[in-house]
């Protein structure tokens, strides 16, 4: 594979496997008694965050799915953490900020991504094929 064909790699999916793990260390140390590791699942928003950066690292600053991501994970932090009323009072302010990005991807147009088919195999060149009369390489007995 060469270095411009190579996937990047912090992504999605490295992500999702991080947060995995993290949960069931988490998991594991509470279930052995080691440490009371509940009140540690209560920074779960940053997950969404870390969601919302891997998509608009891969796919842009204006990523849609990626500015999600970061929304619920602000909307989570204040309903973790934040006074109560708080995101009650100020959920106005997530539509202007997804109103601001949509405006921005209508004003600054993102390439299309090229997306790789899985079903299609594709088929070898007649320079790599293997049959005696297509190969002009090969030494014949």
């Amino acid at each position: 594979m060469n270095a411009q064909a190579r996937p990047p790699v912090f992504s999605a999916k490295l992500v999702f496997g991080l947060v995995v793990i993290a949960i069931g260390l988490i998991l594991l140390v509470d279930s052995l008694h080691w440490y009371d590791a509940w009140h540690l699942l209560a920074w779960w928003p940053l997950a969404l965050a870390a969601f919302g950066l891997a998509r608009l690292v891969q796919d842009g600053p204006l990523s849609l799915r990626g500015h999600l991501w970061l929304g619920f994970a602000g909307a989570g932090f204040i309903s973790q953490f934040g006074p109560w009323g708080l995101l009650e009072r100020w959920w106005p302010g997530f539509l202007v900020w997804g109103g601001v990005i949509v405006t921005l991807r209508a004003v600054f147009p993102q390439p299309r991504r090229v997306r790789k088919s899985k079903d299609a195999v594709p088929s070898p060149s007649p320079a790599i094929s293997c049959d005696a009369e297509t190969d002009s390489t090969q030494v014949k007995p």
